[in-house]
């Protein structure tokens, strides 16, 4: 029988914030948690702002932790977010997986009672921008702050 230690640590500074944790969904519910309190404390006036950069972290962090770990709590992921000179945000979403096909995953139609393949409309709704690596399996988001 093999166990698997749980990860969940937090790295800030003053202008960023990093959580390296188990690929598990309670993690992320933690983890929206301490980048919400810490957006807060770090950016005024982010609080009309937070629903939808909690919708876009809750969702690269889902995929991360389903699709990219396969809900393997010995994998890591790691996001990080900073904040730059409070215009902006950037994020990191990075998985242990083997990455997807994230051009042919944008191109795809999808009807209106699918439940899942939303992860890209929302970014691109709610984010100035949004990029993968070559091979799948990091996010990068940016996201222009409005006061």
């Amino acid at each position: 029988m093999s166990i698997t230690k749980s990860t969940f640590d937090v790295f800030k500074t003053e202008d960023s914030i990093r959580f390296d944790f188990s690929s598990t969904m309670n993690n992320i519910d933690a983890v929206c948690e301490e980048a919400s309190h810490y957006l807060r404390s770090a950016v005024d006036g982010i609080e009309k702002q937070l629903f939808t950069i909690n919708l876009v972290i809750r969702e690269g962090l889902t995929n991360a932790v389903r699709h990219g770990n396969t809900n393997d709590p010995g994998k890591i992921v790691r996001f990080e977010l900073s904040i730059i000179k409070k215009e902006m945000i950037k994020m990191m979403i990075e998985d242990e997986g083997d990455g997807f096909d994230w051009r042919e995953q944008r191109k795809k139609s999808l009807s209106d009672d699918q439940d899942h393949g939303r992860g890209i409309i929302i970014m691109e709704t709610y984010f100035s921008r949004y990029s993968y690596n070559e091979k799948g399996n990091i996010l990068y988001l940016e996201k222009i702050i409005v006061s």
